[in-house]
């Protein structure tokens, strides 16, 4: 299941670059660490067998240069990690889907020593059964994704190579920033369900990443929900000046403009419904999110030298 798909379920019911090998850096004494659950993990010396179940933490161990330090993945980080994170994946021991269900027997014959979850992780209990350390990851922000990306780094003895993976980061989101300000801010809706049509709302972290490429959310006007499905009267009334359909294969321009009354939206009468990106790019909170909000800015601002 797609972390999007998964958002939108759970709203439903209640109401979602550097791969370099460098050598790791000993750390003396314990490695103290918090998770983004809050809960506080010691370690004795750093971590050299991970299970990564989310294809946001496996994306943070390749771009580390961990893969050697993998013994398992989750089926999602095959499934929705982009390029080149997916393809260089493959190949490590897969334990199941953590939505769905793990294969926990499995998981405890690879000996981890730490289990990098990410919420949702159906079988999280009977993993934490087995005495395994396990840490949870959730940023809901950039800002979240560094601490988590330094959170990697102190736990696997490469916080160094953590310090500069942010550093890139952060330069290159701020190169965007600059590249869009003073530029008008088109009004978007970007959709990620072509049913309910689910969408990002504010203080999501996909909120957060269309203000940074430049662009005003509609949703933000309509709802105090993070993952809200709006009406489809709601869409045309708000009337985007751009779409991105973040829902491919299901939904494509064409068939955007068929829906009833969604002809006279500015979006589809100026040809502007965006189904260029990688979904995977913007659905993840880790490092290839940059090349994501590149992408975004550069739909939004056609014309406009993006870096």
């Amino acid at each position: 299941m797609h972390r999007f798909a998964g958002i939108a379920a759970l709203a439903a019911a209640s109401a979602m670059l550097l791969a370099g090998c460098g050598q790791a850096q000993q750390a003396t004494g314990p490695i103290h660490l918090t998770d983004d659950m809050g809960k506080h993990l010691t370690l004795k010396t750093p971590v050299t067998r991970i299970v990564s179940l989310g294809p946001s933490n496996t994306q943070i161990l390749l771009s580390l240069g961990l893969r050697k330090d993998i013994v398992g993945i989750d089926d999602e980080s095959i499934q929705y990690d982009p390029e080149p994170y997916s393809r260089e994946a493959r190949g490590l021991t897969v334990v199941g889907d953590s939505y769905t269900g793990l294969n926990v027997e499995k998981i405890a014959a690879l000996h981890p020593q730490l289990v990098l979850a990410m919420q949702g992780v159906k079988n999280i209990s009977e993993i934490e059964a087995l005495h395994l350390r396990v840490a949870t990851l959730d940023p809901s922000s950039v800002q979240g994704i560094y601490k988590d990306i330094a959170f990697v780094g102190k736990a696997a003895g490469r916080s160094a190579k953590a310090a500069a993976l942010v550093a890139s980061m952060k330069a290159k989101l701020q190169a965007i920033g600059k590249a869009v300000r003073g530029l008008s801010q088109p009004k978007v809706y970007v959709e990620l369900d072509p049913t309910q049509y689910y969408t990002a709302g504010p203080g999501s972290f996909l909120d957060g990443l269309i203000k940074t490429a430049g662009g005003s959310n509609i949703a933000d006007g309509v709802t105090r929900q993070q993952y809200p499905a709006l009406s489809s009267e709601t869409i045309i009334a708000q009337d985007p000046q751009v779409i991105v359909l973040l829902d491919m294969p299901y939904a494509s321009a064409k068939t955007v403009a068929a829906r009833p009354g969604w002809s006279q939206i500015s979006a589809v009468r100026h040809g502007r419904v965006e189904q260029n990106i990688d979904s995977n790019l913007l659905s993840e909170p880790a490092p290839a999110l940059v090349q994501g909000v590149q992408e975004l800015a550069q739909d939004l601002h056609p014309g406009h030298r993006i870096p």
